[in-house]
């Protein structure tokens, strides 16, 4: 089972795969904040359409304060492996 199987309790198949990378903030957040969360959803698109590669994906996600951007690639590929398999 992946990990994001494993949290949430369900073998999830979204609409648009970028919903298992993207980012969110909440009300309170600043604005340097929000423009991170819009930068970082655009690289995660940009990666799953092939205008940017992994490497300047993760990079994205270090620039903009995300702790380990490895496992979050590894959760997604490992999701994706597990419904794959599960269909």
């Amino acid at each position: 089972m992946s990990k994001i199987a494993e949290r949430t309790g369900v073998i999830w198949t979204p609409d648009d795969p970028l919903d298992l990378l993207c980012v969110d903030v909440d009300g309170n957040c600043s604005e340097s904040e929000f423009q991170g969360m819009i930068a970082i959803n655009q690289a995660g698109r940009d990666w799953l359409t092939g205008k940017i590669n992994i490497t300047e994906y993760l990079d994205k996600l270090e620039y903009y304060g995300i702790p380990n951007p490895f496992e979050i690639v590894d959760d997604f590929a490992d999701h994706v492996d597990f419904v794959i398999s599960h269909a």
